[in-house]
């Protein structure tokens, strides 16, 4: 237990010195140069794309969602919005996730009950986002080649696929690319690690991309209560003034979304911070434990809300609503995708 909290503080350290270009001296600069042009060759990554169904003969349609930086630019909130997107034009849609930190044994559906160990927080949060909505299933495997042949044998018949990570597909480019930006850093540090968190030179990224979708961490409404309620942001600010509230992250950039929940009038008192995708370990679940006594009501996004499931919160957990809308130049292309003849 000792060494996993010990390498969760450091997966944090690097992520932090990452993001503000901690690293930026001549040497590591050199690095990032280097690194740079070997990132911008891995942008479009290798993937067979299977035909929808033996009576059609035509490739899925594909959706690839990247980000520009390493963690905290919104794509996976963008690749939920995509999949719904498409959905809401009658279109099936399997949705593929990454499964960072998790290790599924084979290519698998996503259920809201399955183990964050082997489906991943990402996975699990956008299945439970979905709810009844039933033309979007989330799939992840050891690779994403094994999770898009299991997609095309999906539903009756598979229209699309989302694919949560990579920014473009070879040898055949996806049908269409997302470049997901933070709002308030979109290039992040401005330079590739080990100087920054840049993913890839800037003009290689759009390059790579159809459409661009900056993501705001402002959340759009507080989910509290059981049976669990939504109530908008001001309201849930003005109604907490005089309450203590806590919040609890595992994500990459939590500083974007503490200074969006400030600026909407919501600071909190306590934070308790893990690493992006977890682990709550040992030693974070002891702070956990000591600030909640301090704390009226707790904070967390879906994906965070994912790691304390077991902390026994109950009802003084409250869900950020992250969900997505998108631009209508960016609903537009993905409809024209489904309404294809």
């Amino acid at each position: 237990m000792y060494r996993r909290d010990v390498l969760a503080g450091v997966r944090t350290t690097i992520a932090r010195w990452l993001e503000v270009g901690a690293l930026s001296f001549p040497a590591a600069r050199a690095v990032g140069h280097a690194h740079a042009a070997l990132a911008g060759r891995a942008l479009a990554r290798p993937l067979r794309v299977p035909v929808r169904d033996e009576s059609d003969a035509r490739p899925l349609v594909t959706v690839t969602v990247g980000g520009s930086t390493l963690g905290g630019s919104g794509k996976t909130r963008v690749a939920l919005a995509c999949a719904r997107e498409l959905a809401s034009h009658g279109a099936n849609v399997v949705l593929i996730g990454h499964a960072y930190r998790a290790s599924p044994r084979t290519a698998r559906v996503v259920t809201r009950h399955d183990s964050l160990d082997e489906v991943g927080d990402e996975a699990l949060a956008c299945v439970r986002e979905l709810g009844s909505e039933t033309r979007v299933r989330v799939v992840v495997a050891p690779s994403r080649q094994a999770a898009i042949d299991l997609a095309a044998r999906l539903f009756p018949r598979v229209d699309a696929v989302v694919l949560d990570g990579p920014l473009q597909l070879a040898p055949a480019r996806a049908s269409l690319s997302v470049l997901s930006l933070d709002a308030a850093a979109p290039w992040g540090a401005g330079a590739a690690p080990p100087a920054g968190d840049l993913r890839a030179p800037r003009d290689l990224l759009l390059a790579h991309a159809d459409e661009v979708v900056h993501v705001d961490a402002t959340p759009r409404s507080v989910w509290l209560g059981s049976p669990a309620r939504a109530i908008d942001l001001a309201t849930f600010a003005s109604s907490f003034a005089e309450r203590r509230v806590g919040l609890f992250t595992a994500l990459a950039r939590p500083d974007r979304l503490v200074r969006a929940l400030v600026a909407a009038g919501l600071e909190p008192k306590e934070l308790v911070r893990a690493p992006d995708h977890g682990p709550l370990t040992t030693g974070l679940a002891r702070l956990l434990g000591a600030a909640d006594a301090r704390v009226d009501v707790w904070l967390a996004t879906s994906k965070c809300a994912v790691h304390l499931e077991r902390s026994g919160l109950g009802d003084r957990l409250a869900i950020l609503d992250g969900t997505l809308v998108l631009a209508p130049a960016v609903a537009l292309a993905l409809r024209r995708l489904v309404d294809a003849p």
